[in-house]
């Protein structure tokens, strides 16, 4: 009997203490605000990573891939904490305007923010944010190599990284969930 009491007020604990947690999984948008963005170009080894590439004569070689690196400084101001954590479910991406498209078209051959068909890789990180509080998120484009490689084209000229650098601005960061766009941000506006 002392096992039965034991477990049902364990059982009763549990209940109580999930229904006291305030996290929300961002079904309250409109307590989202995108406070700040900031976009840079950069090919630092501790952000972006590097590659192990085979070389010509079978060798390992390694590659620092240089990317276009957005970071939102996203706003909660709810009471509650807003989860934005489940990478399966929430996305982030951007929907360029014709400018930012024809610039990225121009420098990389190619619409990185199309994630179905860019050749070249993107990442993301997004996590919680606390009540009343803020959090960065990242999204980053990768958008070639210094070096000549087999895995990743060679960086356009620094005239046609400026001008894309100078339109990374020109769209609207969409936060989707269960493939159902959720939230749009004006990139250009949180300035």
């Amino acid at each position: 009997m002392k096992k039965f009491s034991l477990s049902l007020f364990i059982a009763f604990l549990v209940f109580i203490i999930s229904a006291c947690s305030n996290t929300e999984y961002v079904n309250n948008v409109e307590h989202l605000k995108l406070q700040k963005t900031e976009v840079r170009l950069t090919d630092d080894k501790k952000i972006v990573g590097e590659m192990i590439v085979p070389d010509k004569k079978n060798k390992s070689k390694r590659i620092v891939p240089t990317e276009l690196y957005y970071t939102f400084t996203m706003e909660n101001t709810s009471n509650n904490i807003m989860a934005l954590s489940d990478l399966d479910k929430t996305k982030l991406r951007i929907e360029p305007d014709k400018e930012l498209v024809s610039a990225v078209k121009e420098a990389i051959g190619s619409n990185i923010y199309d994630m179905d068909n860019s050749k070249l890789g993107f990442g993301m990180s997004i996590g919680e944010i606390l009540s009343k509080g803020t959090s960065k998120f990242t999204l980053n484009y990768t958008l070639g190599a210094k070096q000549k490689n087999n895995e990743l084209p060679l960086l356009p000229t620094e005239e046609k990284l400026k001008k894309l650098q100078a339109n990374a601005l020109k769209g609207t960061l969409i936060i989707s969930q269960d493939g159902k766009d959720i939230a749009k941000f004006r990139l250009d506006s949180s300035q």
